[in-house]
Parts: structure tokens; sequence; C-alpha cells
């Protein structure tokens, strides 16, 4: 008799999961849940579908990886790590093959928090969660994603950039955190690119920083501490 590994059975999990969320996506939204009562359509990425199925490959060749450490697995987690990168540039219009880098020499623990979060892009917001594919504040999400990396940040945006190493934008990688106040983000390696949880009446997005938060963000590097 065979036996899945822990990670394929994690795996099988995280795709059941996400895939009913993404099943309720309709005509461009997606619906959200509250206590059994369906409520009206919410914005997602036009790309939202193709992005949370690439990021949860990417996600389970990565553990794949992470537990053998073979070059086999290397080579998948290239491939659909370069496919989930390839769709989020294209959502925002941006180079691909510049995220595709970005994120190929980004440290692991990185690529895991960005592709983490990623597979709840189309989730509704929900104030004061963490839950995967029910709902995410800002600070859920970034604490979501970077506890799915093995690194737990308290759910509070304030704390987290409070507690992470300042870097400055030309040192930032994906995966670090991106601050202003009252919000926090996941930085995605290019230009303005982040995927946050932006507010009620909204989902887990594929975004960029605003315009007139551009000069006055504080970016972070959770994995080492101010």
């Amino acid at each position: 008799m065979s036996h899945s590994s822990p990670s394929s059975l994690r795996a099988a999990a995280r795709r059941a999961v996400v895939g009913a969320t993404v099943s309720l996506a309709v005509l461009g939204g997606a619906v959200a849940v509250d206590s059994g009562n369906v409520h009206a359509a919410l914005p997602v990425n036009g790309l939202a579908d193709e992005v949370t199925a690439a990021a949860e490959q990417a996600v389970d060749a990565l553990d794949d990886y992470v537990e053998t450490g073979s070059v086999a697995d290397e080579r998948t987690l290239a491939w659909h790590r370069a496919i989930a990168a390839r769709y989020t540039a294209r959502e925002l219009g941006y180079d691909e093959l510049a995220m595709v880098d970005a994120w190929s020499v980004a440290p692991l623990e990185n690529q895991r928090a960005v592709l983490g979060a990623l597979t709840q892009v189309g989730v509704p917001y929900r104030t004061n969660t963490s839950e995967e594919a029910v709902g995410f504040d800002c600070s859920g999400l970034t604490s979501y994603a970077w506890g799915e990396a093995g690194l737990d940040l308290f759910h509070q945006s304030g704390s987290q950039i409070s507690e992470a190493q300042r870097i400055s934008r030309d040192t930032a990688e994906p995966g670090d955190i991106v601050h202003y106040p009252g919000h926090v983000m996941l930085y995605l390696g290019v230009d303005d690119a982040i995927v946050h949880a932006a507010s009620t009446g909204r989902t887990v997005e594929i975004d960029t920083i605003s315009q007139g938060r551009r000069d006055s963000v504080s970016w972070g590097d959770p994995t080492h501490s101010s």
C-alpha cells in the first residue's frame, strides 16, 4: 500500500479549500460568504483563477523540493514558479521575465510567503481575520503568508513593520513587507507590485502601491528583527 507524504496531504487539503473558494468566482467577482449568507459579488483580479491555480502548483513544488532537495523537484519548482510569476506580472501589465527573475533569486522562505499569499487572491477582505479561503485583513494576509513559510508574525500591521529590519526599496526582495500607517502589504519584487488584502468590500488582490504612497511607505524584512 502506498502512503502519501505529509506535504502531499497538506497540499491536497489546500487545493480542496482554495478550489471551493475559486468556484465561487462569478462574472469577474468573488462571492462573499458570511455565516451562511451569500453577499454581492466583490471585485477580483481578472487573472485571479490563473494566478491561484499556478501559485498552488508552485507551493506544492516548493514544499516537495524543500523536503527532498532533489534536482528534479528543483526543476519542477522553477517551472511552476515561473508560470505563477508570469500570470502575476501579466495581471499588472509588468515585464513577465523580470518578475520570473526576481522570484527565482529570492530566498526560499520569501518565495513561500509570496506564493502562499497568491493562493488566496480573490478571498474576501474580513476584519480581524486570517483564515485560508475564508477571509483576511491586511496583517492577517501577511501573517498567513509568512506563517506558511514558517515565520510567526503578530497580527497587527504596526507591529509587523516595527519588528522587521528596516530596508530600502532598492534592497527589498519578494515577500518583504511594505507598510504605511494602518496598512501592510507583501512586495512582489518588481517596481510597485504588491499583493494585499485592501479593504472592506474588496478581496485579496494583486495590485500596485498607490501613487500617493510611493514616497512615504516603509519597507521591512520580516526574517530579521529591527
